[in-house]
């Protein structure tokens, strides 16, 4: 695994930087347009900068930096800070829903390989729990226990601050429901289908920088893609869970599992030095250019 890392091309870091740049530049627009039919037109770059300051907090805090962005923005242009989450959360609806058409499109596309890989991966898990068959109970009365602390405190919630909770529902509704008041609706769908082809064409790209797997068509970089954002769902950043699920998918591909996990751990490596480059550039603009407004406010007074 070593020795493959040590041999990769990593001036292909390059453009696969440049392309996750342009995929967060297209998730900008969209976020803008999503914005605009609430009353309120917050500038592009500091969108942007918001953005890639909260990618650099889902790094340690998972769906965290989904606050963190929000509240940025809130601070600098007075936007109800739930209006925006609830922006964020049709952001969310529309990704998973490209998700699924990712899926189904990788079935029709790879339907021999994923199934048979499918199936033996039914067949393992079943053996898993044929041999253990607490396990299943106790994930169970896991989540009916989470769901039940999460229902108690709501209500609890609610009945102790109503006309806190009437507003923060109003303002998740207002945000979620503004993708029905859009004006230009192509224009969403164009940014959301360019996004969508940004990160498949980096997922692609990554595999040019080893000789193991340079040979992978582009469905195999969408497989790859698909399996790699379900493993930053899991973890913080995807750590750990991302470089696995890699090193499942190559298995498709006949390529060993040490390679396989060094492809995976390189495909992160790229994401996060991206996530804490830019990350950490965008943070400095963005508070740079709040301190300034804030300094001109004051000698105004």
């Amino acid at each position: 695994m070593l020795g493959a890392l040590k041999h990769a091309r990593y001036i292909l870091l390059l453009p696969v930087f440049a392309l996750l740049l342009l995929s967060h530049i297209f998730r900008t627009l969209r976020w803008q347009q999503l914005i605009e039919p609430m009353g309120y037109n917050p500038p592009f770059f500091d969108l942007l900068c918001a953005l890639l300051t909260g990618y650099l907090a889902n790094e340690v805090l998972p769906r965290g930096g989904e606050v963190i962005r929000c509240t940025v923005v809130t601070r600098k242009h007075k936007i109800p800070v739930e209006k925006l989450i609830g922006t964020i959360i049709t952001e969310r609806a529309v990704d998973v829903v490209c998700l699924l058409l990712l899926g189904v499109s990788i079935l029709f596309m790879q339907y021999g390989l994923v199934s048979s890989y499918i199936s033996d991966l039914v067949f393992k898990q079943s053996k898993l729990h044929a041999g253990n068959p607490s396990l299943r109970w106790r994930v169970i009365a896991l989540a009916v226990l989470i769901t039940a602390i999460i229902i108690i405190a709501t209500r609890l919630v609610i009945k102790k601050y109503p006309a806190f909770f009437k507003k923060l529902t109003h303002g998740f509704k207002e945000g979620f429901f503004s993708i029905k008041k859009l004006k230009h609706r192509w224009k969403f769908i164009t940014y959301t289908t360019l996004m969508w082809a940004c990160y498949i064409l980096t997922t692609w790209l990554g595999c040019f920088a080893m000789q193991e797997t340079q040979h992978l068509t582009i469905s195999a970089g969408i497989i790859l893609l698909f399996a790699g954002t379900l493993g930053i769902i899991v973890t913080p950043g995807g750590f750990g869970a991302y470089p696995m699920a890699i090193q499942n998918a190559v298995r498709l591909y006949n390529i060993s599992e040490d390679i396989g996990l060094a492809f995976g751990w390189l495909l992160w490596l790229s994401q996060f030095l991206f996530t804490t480059l830019f990350g950490t550039v965008a943070y400095i603009l963005i508070t740079a250019r709040k301190n300034k407004y804030e300094k001109h406010s004051i000698s105004g007074t």
